[in-house]
C-alpha cells in the first residue's frame, strides 16, 4: 500500500525565474536540500546592465537556471519530484498520520472541516456538519489518493485512524456539538 509516485518535472520558460524593474534585474530562486536534509533557497541575480540587455539577462538567468535542475539536491528540492505519499508517522500536524489531510475549524464559526491538501496548492475542505465527521475524513483521504495517483487504503485501516483520532479529540467534539458517526 505504501506505493510512492513520481512525477517529472514541468519546466516552463520561467520556472523560478523573476523580474524586478528598478532595478532591472532578472533572478532565479532554486530550492535545494542542505546536508541535514532541510529546505533551502539558493539566489542569484543577473542584472540587465552586465548582461547587455534584457533578453540577454534572462538568457543567462535561465542558463544558470538549467544547470542548477541538473543537480541532485535541487532535483530532491524540487515540489514535483518528492515521491507523493499517503501515510506518515502521526503528529500534530498529520493527527490521522496520513499526508495532508486535518481537521480545521472555519473562522468564528462553529463548523469544522476535513481539509486535503496535494502538491501544486491542490486544497479542498468536506465539513463535517454536511458529510458527517466519518463521511469527511472519507472524503478527503479518497480525494488526496486520486490527487497523488495512489490506490485508496483499506477502509479497516483508515477506521482505526480515524477511531483513534476520535479518542484523541472527544472533548474537541463535546464542545462544538459533532455526533461521531
Amino acid at each position: 500500500m505504501e506505493r510512492l509516485v513520481k512525477r517529472p518535472p514541468h519546466i516552463h520558460p520561467f520556472l523560478y525565474l523573476y523580474r524586478l524593474h528598478s532595478p532591472a534585474l532578472w533572478f532565479c530562486v532554486i530550492p535545494h536540500l542542505d546536508s541535514e536534509g532541510d529546505r533551502k533557497l539558493r539566489r542569484k541575480d543577473f542584472r540587465d546592465r552586465k548582461h547587455g540587455g534584457k533578453d540577454a539577462a534572462f538568457a543567462a538567468a535561465k542558463a544558470w537556471r538549467d544547470e542548477q535542475l541538473t543537480l541532485p539536491e535541487v532535483k530532491a528540492a524540487m515540489g514535483d519530484q518528492r515521491p507523493l505519499k499517503l501515510f506518515t508517522e502521526k503528529t500534530e500536524a498529520n493527527p490521522f498520520g496520513l499526508v495532508g489531510i486535518r481537521p480545521v475549524q472555519r473562522g468564528k464559526s462553529l463548523d469544522w472541516n476535513i481539509t486535503v491538501t496535494a502538491q501544486q496548492g491542490r486544497k479542498k475542505s468536506f465539513s463535517m456538519r454536511r458529510y458527517g465527521i466519518w463521511g469527511a475524513y472519507q472524503r478527503a483521504v479518497y480525494q488526496r489518493c486520486d490527487w497523488i495517483g495512489v490506490d485508496n487504503p483499506n477502509i479497516d485501516d483508515l477506521k482505526i485512524r480515524f477511531n483513534r483520532w476520535l479518542e484523541d479529540n472527544q472533548r474537541l467534539l463535546d464542545l462544538y456539538g459533532l455526533e461521531a458517526d
